[in-house]
């Protein structure tokens, strides 16, 4: 039998210390895949894959970003790609990658699952739009540089710039800066809204009991809440996300007139909704004062 010299035992523990020092540092990348953007801004209780962050933190595959009932969120990627998230949404970026010189092997591929986003497009779209992907649970939204926003429920989806296209159903429809596709349920065709639906008379809740409206104001009345859901940060650029400024007060009332401090606040909330609403009706109108879209 033949037995190794201690010397020989201690170079080949030399030998292997020495191989897992030059593996070591190589773990950390393979244990972490490399940022492909930020979150440039978070706004109240915002997670990536589980965890509370704050601006700045980094993106990277594989992540869901998860806002609260009061968070909100802009995602920056590589390419200039920017997602604006709401509150109460789920986003998760399921494949990514940017390379300014290998435009050959970019590509996008995201979910919103849960909510509303707006979604304005970046370099990978502009050089390789058919690689860029958006799935939902109803629908799947294929980019043409574009900006848009969407909402989940349904699916409600307006276009501000550029042209997606929307697949559900078996079914595509193309749609173009300024029209809304509606789509009401997962395995059902999209189709576009005409302005005409979105004017239509919406039930109100002391209507419950009424006569049910027609299937076409029902669709309208369902595109312009579930887009509302976004709120007018939403449909303002991402690099703005304030609250708009609130019109000149009225002259107080004297004492005598004033009314209890409870009912202020009530009337005070009423209105602030109902001034959103007109805000958000406005602006989904607004690209189709003239002609009803053909669907």
């Amino acid at each position: 039998m033949r037995f190794s010299k201690p010397g020989q035992n201690a170079r080949f523990a030399l030998i292997g210390a020495l191989l897992l020092l030059s593996i070591l540092p190589n773990l950390g990348a393979w244990a972490a895949p490399e940022a492909i953007g930020r979150l440039t801004e978070a706004r109240g209780v915002v997670e990536l894959n589980g965890t509370v962050a704050t601006t700045g933190a980094e993106l990277r595959l594989g992540m869901r970003v998860i806002t609260g009932v009061d968070g909100r969120a802009v995602l920056t990627f590589a390419d200039g790609q920017t997602v604006l998230l709401v509150p109460n949404a789920v986003f998760w970026i399921k494949d990514y990658r940017y390379a300014k010189n290998q435009p050959r092997e970019n590509r996008s591929a995201t979910e919103l699952l849960k909510g509303g986003m707006r979604f304005i497009s970046g370099t990978i779209a502009k050089e390789t739009p058919e690689v860029v992907n958006i799935e939902t649970p109803v629908a799947t939204i294929g980019i043409r540089g574009t900006d848009f926003t969407v909402a989940l429920g349904s699916l409600c989806l307006l276009v501000r710039e550029g042209a997606i296209i929307v697949t559900a159903g078996g079914k595509s429809l193309v749609a173009q800066a300024g029209q809304i596709v509606f789509v009401p349920e997962a395995g059902k065709s999209p189709r576009l809204i005409p302005p005409s639906e979105l004017r239509a008379p919406c039930p109100t809740p002391q209507d419950a009991c009424a006569v049910a409206p027609p299937a076409t104001a029902t669709a309208g009345c369902a595109c312009r809440d579930l887009l509302m859901i976004t709120g007018p940060d939403a449909l303002a650029p991402p690099s703005i996300m304030t609250t708009p400024t609130a019109p000149p007060a009225a002259a107080a009332p004297s004492a005598a007139s004033a009314a209890p401090a409870t009912t202020t606040a009530t009337n005070a909330a009423a209105a602030a909704a109902a001034a959103g609403v007109a805000i958000g009706t406005a602006i989904l109108l607004q690209n189709n004062e003239d002609d009803a879209v053909s669907p």
